[in-house]
């Protein structure tokens, strides 16, 4: 089979959500991509598809190092710099998060959010993203007077489109109410959760008008 056909063929399983299936032909994608060389654009694309399958079914090991090489190919290939090669350092950032060791996780974010600040601009929706992690990485350390200003950098992106996508805004603007309460403002952090509270309702009000 060609490399066309076999990265065709898992992207289809993926979207279906057969990631096991999906898995397989990117797996098979990947030999077939090796013709093109080892650093060809074929390879980048099937092992960030692939990465990305293996991380969704929690087969942290296998997708670490998937995305390590990754890493190095993108770097040498496209450039420290070049925003493919911020998305794998993100991606490395979110694998340690998921597996809980956090100390891991904060230098992969902190590189990745540069990169995106540079490419993309503060404002973007990626570069807020990530800019929300870092708070949820520094929050989970206990590294409190670093994750504040992240998360109210956040939280004052996430205002500006919430009501066009109010999930984001509500999950950054809770952890920071937990931050708040942990550090003894309280005043603050039950402010931001009554403001969340009213969000949460309006979703549903929504929820229920559309499903009615």
């Amino acid at each position: 089979m060609t490399w066309n056909l076999t990265i065709t063929t898992g992207k289809t399983a993926f979207a279906s959500g057969d990631l096991a299936k999906a898995e397989y032909w990117f797996w098979e994608s990947l030999k077939e991509a090796e013709v093109f060389g080892g650093d060809s654009d074929q390879v980048i694309e099937t092992a960030e598809l692939l990465a990305e399958t293996l991380m969704q079914q929690a087969k942290y090991a296998e997708a670490e190092e998937m995305l390590l090489v990754l890493a190095e190919i993108k770097t040498r290939r496209l450039g420290a710099e070049h925003v493919r090669t911020a998305q794998t350092i993100v991606m490395l950032s979110e694998l340690y998060y998921a597996k809980g060791e956090y100390a891991r996780a904060e230098p992969f974010a902190v590189t990745g959010l540069k990169r995106y600040e540079s490419v993309y601009g503060k404002e973007h929706d990626e570069t807020v993203r990530v800019m929300s992690y870092l708070a949820y990485i520094y929050h989970a350390q206990g590294k409190f007077s670093q994750a504040e200003p992240f998360y109210d950098r956040a939280v004052q992106s996430r205002l500006k489109t919430i009501r066009e996508n109010p999930t984001p805004a509500i999950q950054v603007m809770s952890g920071y109410a937990a931050l708040l309460s942990a550090t003894g403002k309280e005043d603050q952090a039950n402010s931001i959760l009554t403001y969340v509270q009213q969000q949460q309702e309006i979703m549903d009000n929504n929820e229920a008008r559309i499903e009615a």
